[in-house]
């Protein structure tokens, strides 16, 4: 059993993140339960999720109680922060170097580089899929978004997808930061 915030702005795709894991434990046959709070996102403005996945029965998360903060902006990340629990794991999009339970990557530089800034969300997935223990695999991941019809869609996402456990997998060889 897990329990997750995801948090970013208005238009990083948080939404899409939240239905696409909870999804997944679903078909997995998982109990899952989110929430989520919009408030001014059309404008850019702060969003975020609560995702559960196991028996729970309240979809919001208390604050100290979540395993995982998947965050697509900096500011969010410490707006967001008192929602995790002693010893839990934050995945950050950002330029900045990793640090003790904190990982890092610049999501965005590499969603640029493949051609599309939308897939930020699904490289810091692929990034924390791989470091994290979110009760879905990347294989899990993989599957699921192999399934959009749309093929230049589901290409891109699985090349985001690929490049977020990339970074990840060169994190945890070298046991340091990479961008």
């Amino acid at each position: 059993m897990i329990q997750m915030i995801l948090c970013g702005r208005g238009g990083q795709g948080i939404v899409f993140l939240t239905r696409l894991l909870g999804d997944i434990a679903t078909r997995k046959g998982l109990d899952v339960i989110s929430s989520e709070t919009h408030g001014m996102a059309v404008r850019g403005g702060s969003i975020n999720s609560h995702l559960k996945i196991g028996s729970f029965s309240s979809p919001l998360v208390r604050w100290g109680h979540a395993d995982y903060l998947l965050s697509m902006d900096m500011l969010e990340t410490g707006n967001n922060r008192q929602f995790l629990k002693e010893g839990g794991v934050v995945f950050e999009n950002s330029p900045v170097a990793s640090e003790s339970g904190l990982f890092r990557v610049d999501a965005a530089r590499i969603a640029r580089s493949i051609g599309r800034i939308q897939l930020e969300n699904v490289v810091l997935l692929g990034f924390s899929a791989f470091l994290g223990n979110l009760e879905v695999s990347v294989e899990d991941i993989r599957a699921r978004l192999s399934q959009d019809p749309r093929e230049s869609v589901r290409n891109y996402n699985i090349k985001a997808l690929d490049a977020g456990v990339k970074v990840g997998s060169a994190m945890k060889t070298t046991g340091g930061s990479t961008g």
